[in-house]
C-alpha cells in the first residue's frame, strides 16, 4: 500500500522498512569494507614502527597530543599518572627520581611499606626480614597505607554517595510519584 497525498499515515510498510533497512546497511556496509582496508594499512605501519623499536603506546600518545584541543587535559593526566605512580611508589616526578635513590634506606622502606598497604597487598609480603630496621620500617609504612586506604576511601565514598544523592535529588521532581497520579488509587490497607 503506497502513501498517498493528504495520507497522514507514517507508518512504514513491511516493504518500505525493508528497503529502508538495506538502505542504510549497504552504506554501512560499504564503508565497512574501507574501514577494514584502510586499518589492514594501519595495523602493517604500526608492525613497522614497532619493529624499528618504537613503543606503539608512544605513538598512541604523539597522535593524542597532535589532534588534543586543549593542552592542559594531557598536562593534567600526566599530573594524575605521576601522582597514581607515587600510590605504587615509583619514584615518578620532578625531582623525585633522584631524591628515591637517595633517599635512606629506611625511609624507602617504609614508603615502599605504605604503597604496599595502599595497593591493599598482604602485610605477610614484607621483603625484608621483620626484625630489620627496614622490615620494621616497612610494616609500619604497611599499617599507615592500608589504615589511610580505609579512611581515604570512606570518606570518598561518602563524598561521592553525597554528590550522587544530592544530583537525583536535583534531578527528581517528584513526576513518577503515585501521589502525583491523577488515576492513582490508594491501596486499601485492609488487603
Amino acid at each position: 500500500m503506497n502513501a498517498k497525498i493528504g495520507d497522514n499515515s507514517h507508518e512504514l510498510t513491511p516493504a518500505e522498512a525493508k528497503a529502508l533497512y538495506m538502505h542504510h546497511f549497504d552504506k554501512i556496509l560499504r564503508q565497512t569494507e574501507v574501514c577494514k582496508a584502510e586499518n589492514a594499512i594501519r595495523q602493517k605501519l604500526r608492525k613497522e614502527a614497532k619493529a624499528d623499536g618504537i613503543i606503539l603506546s608512544d605513538i598512541d600518545f604523539g597522535l593524542r597530543c597532535a589532534q588534543i584541543e586543549d593542552p592542559q587535559i594531557i598536562i593534567d593526566e600526566q599530573h594524575r599518572r605521576a601522582e597514581i605512580g607515587r600510590f605504587f611508589a615509583m619514584p615518578i616526578g620532578a625531582q623525585t627520581e633522584l631524591d628515591f635513590d637517595r633517599m635512606p634506606a629506611v625511609d624507602r622502606a617504609r614508603v615502599l611499606g605504605e604503597a604496599a598497604g595502599f595497593a591493599s597487598r598482604n602485610a605477610d609480603t614484607v621483603p625484608y626480614d621483620e626484625n630489620s630496621d627496614q622490615g620494621r620500617a616497612w610494616l609500619e609504612g604497611w599499617k599507615d597505607g592500608n589504615m589511610r586506604l580505609a579512611e581515604d576511601f570512606e570518606t570518598a565514598h561518602q563524598k561521592k554517595s553525597a554528590a550522587r544523592n544530592d544530583a537525583n535529588t536535583a534531578s527528581d521532581d517528584g513526576e513518577n510519584d503515585p501521589e502525583h497520579d491523577p488515576d492513582y488509587d490508594e491501596p486499601d490497607e485492609a488487603a
